[in-house]
């Protein structure tokens, strides 16, 4: 995180680096699910139990609601003048 003071203003920015590692973040979470949708499709035409996949789905789900709050987390500062747009993670 890079800090940058100027005046009695305090602006924390997102280095590089946190920032290509929002964009990896974000499209691994797309790719795996696709992956798993694909992977569904296979078990369920096999005939094979989703159990597993169903778990997964689960988990797939909280990281999702998980990343949804920090945006929106991330959209209040932003609102409260405490951000200047850049967002946090990604």
């Amino acid at each position: 995180m890079i800090v940058k003071r100027s005046g009695g203003m305090t602006e924390f920015i997102p280095s590089p680096t946190e920032k290509r590692d929002g964009v990896i973040r974000n499209h691994v979470l797309d790719l795996l699910a696709n992956l798993n949708a694909r992977i569904r499709q296979l078990e369920h035409a096999a005939g094979i139990p989703t159990d597993l996949a169903d778990e997964f789905t689960n988990t797939m789900e909280l990281i999702a609601r998980g990343e949804s709050h920090v945006r929106r987390l991330n959209e209040a500062l932003i609102e409260a003048g405490v951000s200047h747009g850049e967002e946090i993670g990604g």
